[in-house]
């Protein structure tokens, strides 16, 4: 063998390494491939998951799911309240990212990536004091759930992509939902609304929760109000979705003024804002609790999830599909709306609380809605084609079903999924529904 051929004894050991390195680096089904050791990728705990076929057929849930893929664990934080997603495509960067919002004490709004090359970035800080930072409202160092809850991005007309654009957030300390612009600042979109409770006074935010963004130019979002007729009363919860026509055109605050915004009554939001009492409608009522909400592959149609009480009482845990009229001239009863799927026989105990349905929409209509246990895969007819259930470890090492809050479809090929402290994801072959953008309003000039 020429000299420039031959392997020193001592490197002997490489001939077995390198082709090693290989295997756990790209094909090893390890739990804890070899990488992970050395600091260079994550460890992802693989969780016991089982597809359960229902009306669909192996080879319709073929093409949705990997047959041999299992939930891993990403994230593990004992201190967090995990509440909501939603994925950003940066364009600088060529690749996208999770932002997860975090509702615990004055709220984060956490970063989840994978990065370009062999080494994850994985979990960073992305905002901080995400739903309480000024304490005029709310003491933010008293509270334990004054944090960021939902999230969504205004897109702009004719925007590449409808996951680009700038983050909204419900900031719950401040009672408020607010956009972050391009120099920091926190213009604020919505301080009051229509009461659900009878008095027909408009109040500031309740217990906010979800956000949408519509193709058409429109965010929607949930409150939940607690009303009762007399201090003896027992307490009635009832949600709904409110509409803000036209985000694009509210006007966007200094980094200057944003100090001064925190205390911002209507007074002020109307100097800066004069169409901001009238911006906010009451669109849909008529359910206790309303968990999630998103719009369906034609554009127009809308799916609310949530809990509707039964005369014999109780609720049933169900998601409605209507379409979504934004000139609608009266508020519209989502307990009068046809029933798409009726989930409340994943949920045993039939009671009205706001444990409540996530759900995520693929390309090609399919809609993945959570239950204590697991996620149902739906068709856009309405038909239950399969259940994936997951089991995990709780904090006394108990082996229990998974209890889902939030589902989101990134970009990345992963099925997201969040429990209060867990971020979990399952590798599918859907694809997210990338809506268009040419039918969002343009911005007046």
């Amino acid at each position: 063998m020429p000299p420039s051929m031959s392997i020193a004894p001592n490197n002997v050991w490489l001939t077995v390494f390198l082709p090693a390195l290989l295997y756990y680096t790209l094909y090893s089904p390890a739990t804890t491939p070899i990488l992970s050791y050395l600091n260079l990728l994550p460890s992802y705990t693989h969780l016991n998951t089982t597809i359960n076929l229902q009306k669909g057929t192996k080879e319709e849930i073929g093409k949705i799911l990997h047959e041999k893929s299992n939930f891993e664990t990403v994230i593990v934080d004992d201190t967090a309240s995990f509440y909501d997603m939603t994925w950003v495509e940066d364009v600088d960067l060529g690749r996208g990212y999770l932002l997860l919002s975090d509702s615990a004490s004055s709220g984060k709004v956490w970063r989840y990536e994978t990065g370009g090359g062999l080494v994850p970035i994985g979990k960073s800080l992305f905002l901080d004091q995400a739903g309480c930072r000024s304490s005029h409202w709310t003491s933010c160092d008293s509270i334990t759930d004054g944090g960021g809850k939902g999230l969504t991005l205004q897109v702009f007309k004719d925007e590449n992509r409808f996951n680009i654009g700038r983050l909204i957030i419900v900031e719950s300390g401040e009672e408020r939902i607010v956009r972050l612009e391009e120099d920091g600042a926190r213009t604020p979109l919505v301080l009051n609304i229509p009461s659900l409770c009878g008095t027909g006074v408009s109040g500031r935010l309740n217990r906010p929760g979800r956000l949408l963004y519509t193709p058409f130019g429109d965010m929607l979002f949930t409150d939940t109000m607690e009303c009762r007729d007399d201090p003896d009363a027992e307490t009635l919860f009832k949600s709904a979705i409110y509409r803000v026509k036209e985000v694009v055109n509210i006007p966007s605050i200094t980094f200057q003024q944003s100090r001064d915004a925190h205390t911002w009554t209507m007074k002020e939001m109307t100097e800066h804002h004069p169409d901001a009492q009238e911006s906010v409608e009451l669109s849909y009522n008529g359910m206790e609790y309303i968990s999630d909400m998103i719009v369906g592959k034609d554009v127009t149609s809308l799916f609310v999830a949530g809990s509707i009480s039964r005369p014999e009482g109780g609720c049933r845990k169900v998601i409605v599909k209507m379409i979504d009229d934004t000139d609608a001239t009266r508020t519209q009863n989502l307990d009068e709306m046809p029933v798409f799927f009726d989930m409340s026989e994943f949920y045993r105990s039939g009671q009205c609380t706001d444990e409540g349905i996530a759900m995520a929409i693929n390309s090609d209509g399919h809609i993945f809605a959570s239950y204590p246990g697991g996620v149902a895969i739906i068709d856009s007819e309405g038909d239950l084609l399969s259940t994936v259930s997951v089991l995990m470890n709780n904090e006394d090492g108990e082996i229990v079903d998974v209890r889902p809050n939030g589902l989101i479809i990134g970009n990345d090929g992963y099925l997201y999924m969040t429990t209060k402290k867990v971020l979990l994801r399952l590798k599918v072959k859907s694809s997210v529904l990338d809506y268009p953008t040419n039918l969002i309003v343009p911005k007046k000039k």
